[in-house]
């Protein structure tokens, strides 16, 4: 599915740590090395080798999930405190006659969900919708630092692009916890939306970028 999907690029902010969902498994293990050392370049080997495994089945995840991007935020949030995000995109086939209908028809489905904010919004690549949701979420203990289970307040941005140049759409997700850094996130969030293009394929050819 994925040679036919029309060009698109998007830029993210600095502070994404993009994971390597495309590179093949088997190939895996070097980026991810890079990758930790890139997050904490100060941290000894301690650290890292404590940290790669759960970067690894986080990305190993990402990957069968067939993401197009995933990335891993992580920003200043005061002294000694650190606020974090998980990044995706994702591209589905996409029934759509224009981008607009499909706006509007996402648009609609989403306002039905009780626990979904939907605005349809033009962009300047074309219409799409943003959605915004709060849950709660229950880590079980033996993932706590004090083995009882903690229950997490989760804030989800995201954003449902249709293509104006192809049968797809693309999904952003922005998930964290950190909701004291809500309003930065949204702010993000907005600009690589404002930032995302869409491109008339070369030679017939669809090629990806970012």
């Amino acid at each position: 599915m994925t040679e036919n999907i029309p060009p698109f690029s998007l830029e993210v902010p600095e502070g994404f740590h993009e994971l390597p969902v495309a590179v093949a498994a088997e190939a895996r293990e070097q980026s991810l090395a890079d990758l930790v050392q890139g997050i904490y370049p100060q941290a000894g080997p301690e650290v890292r080798q404590a940290v790669t495994p759960m970067v690894a089945s986080a990305t190993a995840a990402m990957a069968d999930a067939q993401l197009t991007y995933a990335a891993i935020g992580l920003f200043s949030d005061g002294p000694d405190k650190v606020a974090q995000c998980a990044l995706t995109l994702a591209v589905a086939p996409s029934d759509h006659p224009t981008a607009e209908v499909a706006a509007h028809g996402i648009r609609e489905i989403l306002a039905r969900t009780e626990s979904v904010e939907a605005e349809y919004v033009d962009l300047p690549c074309g219409p799409a919708v943003t959605a915004i949701s709060i849950s709660e979420v229950t880590y079980d203990g033996q993932y706590t630092t004090t083995g009882e289970d903690a229950t997490v307040r989760m804030g989800r941005l995201q954003a449902y692009v249709p293509f104006p140049t192809g049968p797809y759409l693309a999904v952003l997700t922005l998930d964290t916890p950190a909701m004291d850094y809500w309003e930065n996130f949204s702010v993000m969030m907005g600009t690589v939306l404002m930032g995302m293009e869409f491109h008339q394929p070369v030679n017939g050819e669809a090629e990806q970028s970012r």
